[in-house]
């Protein structure tokens, strides 16, 4: 549904979501650790209302042109693609829409078609792309950050802010690549973020004096810029 010039930023807008509720939650849980005993049932209770919207917001979602046509209601795709283009001047992009869907109507077995040589790159990097993203670590810092950071020497407290400071820095650097996705290219942060990455896991075993504490800090907070 996106116009082709923002589908780059666009699609980050969901790892911008993803991480605003990463922040939210962690913002609660700062909020609730000291209504002892219930604060921790408090905590996981109001993940109802998150649950509730999406819910709710689901009912109302509309569909899409794509899959209107692909369900035989092409008129109502054709409506809906102009309503939202803004514009009934969208001829050449449902014409597009009708000769993909009638292409992909053609097409016999078009699972085993997927596993065709031809076909692997793209496989590949579908199941690839998102194993490595999870190896990476990032969900060791992204949840675990508070154990993490108190590990590292740092009071309750301080661990819980430097935790909060991680998503900041998260949200901020995913609001920085959806800005300039689309002129770079995802190609180029992918190689950039990627080397970024490997830099920050470079080091060696010893023991965490306060400074050495803080430039690991720094260090986190650079490896999650890069991951964004």
């Amino acid at each position: 549904m996106a116009p082709t010039h923002l589908r780059g930023g666009l699609n980050m807008m969901f790892q911008l979501a993803t991480t605003l509720g990463i922040f939210i939650a962690n913002m609660v849980n700062y909020g609730t650790q000291k209504l002892e005993p219930w604060g921790w049932r408090l905590s996981l209770g109001l993940a109802i209302v998150p649950a509730i919207v999406m819910t709710v917001g689901g009912i109302f979602l509309p569909e899409t042109p794509n899959s209107l046509i692909e369900r035989g209601s092409k008129e109502e795709g054709r409506k809906l693609l102009e309503r939202i283009r803004g514009t009934e001047n969208v001829n050449a992009e449902f014409q597009d829409m009708l000769d993909a869907s009638e292409f992909a109507s053609a097409i016999k077995h078009p699972f085993r078609n997927i596993l065709e040589r031809r076909n692997m790159p793209q496989l590949v990097m579908a199941i690839f792309m998102p194993t490595f993203q999870i190896l990476t670590g990032i969900n060791s810092i992204l949840f675990y950050a508070p154990v993490l950071f108190q590990i590292m020497g740092f009071g309750r407290n301080a661990a819980l802010y430097s935790s909060a400071l991680t998503r900041v820095v998260l949200i901020s650097s995913t609001l920085i690549s959806t800005a300039i996705v689309d002129k770079l290219g995802r190609r180029v942060l992918l190689i950039s973020d990627g080397i970024i990455m490997i830099i920050c896991q470079f080091g060696k075993n010893q023991e965490l004096s306060k400074g050495f504490s803080v430039l690991l800090v720094a260090v986190i907070c650079l490896f999650v810029v890069a991951f964004r």
